[in-house]
């Protein structure tokens, strides 16, 4: 699929404009403050219904503006238009697709498949759990749509585990809530451990040779509790180690294991990335990353994704943005922010739009 076009209203330090796009992509030029970013957030935001930097929707209003509206056309790979739309407006967001009222995220992630790719990736390898945790749930639902209500549950779940255990409840009740969790959170986690295997043969095989600087990468899913990798075999030893922890559980009145808590490490020659990777290492495997997400996207759902990288090739050597741009070649639209016109020698055949400072 492909952006033919996007219009905003009061979105950031947009007041009213509109952008048209070729199917190949465009080359976004301009100077700090001229919108570069705030654009491509708009445009992931037509592919999550959210930020994809974790802003609040409040936070996406222009100065003093109590609304905001995305428009966009898009052209999907059979040819079919396809318009998504978003009005917030006093706390509250409609969502309409083809001008119908859509009131569940998985209808838009089954339509739009955006992938954002950031400087502050380098996050996913050395911020916090929830910060993977994040991407990874969003990475999972852009394959496996129905994911998302499978994890809503899970999450509701938790947040009543919880309050239960701050009461005086009895066996019986507790019994029942665990059972609860225990199902729910092995739902969630037989789809992570399902996408990082996908992830895994790739980096193994198809982009193991994709860069000298990284040969040997993968990722690991790492539970909160290690005894969970010997006891949540099966609900029965879920449940043995949920009784195993009720003390401490009571004592701290929340859930100390699951899903919600559960990690993913990045491993470079059997060591942790985070550790023992350099910045440019680090840098390779993220942008690797979203070029693995691309090719399942487009291999699980036969939908092509949008790729929208905000100025990554400032620190990339030559030999790993000439990588990127082979694998990319024509392949998918991709939308490349920048301060620095000099991109448009190795990106010549994407047209360039430029931007004024908007500051």
């Amino acid at each position: 699929m492909y952006l033919k076009s996007i219009s905003l209203s009061q979105f950031r330090n947009y007041q009213t404009q509109a952008f048209a796009f070729a199917p190949c992509g465009s080359l976004i030029i301009g100077p700090n403050g001229s919108g570069k970013t705030n654009l491509l957030e708009a445009i992931a935001y037509c592919g999550i219904g959210k930020s994809i930097r974790l802003h609040h929707d409040e936070q996406l209003l222009s100065f003093n503006a109590t609304t905001f509206s995305i428009a966009a056309e898009f052209e999907q790979d059979l040819g079919l238009d396809l318009s998504v739309s978003f009005n917030y407006c006093n706390k509250k967001k409609l969502l309409k697709l083809d001008s119908v009222p859509i009131r569940h995220l998985s209808d838009l992630f089954n339509s739009v498949k955006v992938i954002y790719c950031a400087p502050e990736d380098l996050q996913l390898i050395n911020g916090s759990p929830r910060v993977r945790r994040q991407y990874f749930d969003m990475a999972i639902s852009q394959l496996y749509p129905e994911y998302i209500s499978i994890l809503r549950n899970y999450l509701h779940i938790v947040e009543q585990r919880n309050s239960l255990l701050k009461t005086q409840y009895l066996a019986s009740e507790k019994r029942s809530w665990d059972l609860r969790f225990i199902e729910a959170c092995m739902e969630v986690v037989k789809y992570r451990e399902k996408y990082l295997k996908l992830l895994n043969e790739y980096f193994q095989k198809d982009y193991l040779h994709f860069s000298s600087k990284v040969f040997n990468t993968g990722i690991r899913y790492l539970s909160a509790n290690k005894a969970m990798v010997e006891h949540s075999v099966n609900a029965e030893g879920y449940l043995s180690l949920l009784q195993s922890l009720e003390a401490r559980e009571k004592l701290y009145q929340r859930s100390l294991v699951g899903a919600h808590i559960d990690d993913y490490e990045f491993v470079l020659d059997d060591n942790t990335l985070r550790i023992y990777g350099s910045q440019g290492q680090k840098r390779i495997v993220v942008i690797l990353l979203k070029l693995i997400q691309a090719t399942l996207v487009e291999q699980v759902t036969g939908i092509k994704p949008i790729l929208l990288f905000d100025d990554i090739f400032a620190e990339l050597d030559i030999e790993n943005t000439t990588n990127i741009h082979r694998f990319i070649d024509k392949r998918y639209q991709v939308l490349i922010a920048s301060p620095n016109a000099s991109i448009t020698e190795i990106w010549d055949s994407i047209p360039t739009q430029y931007l004024e400072n908007n500051v």
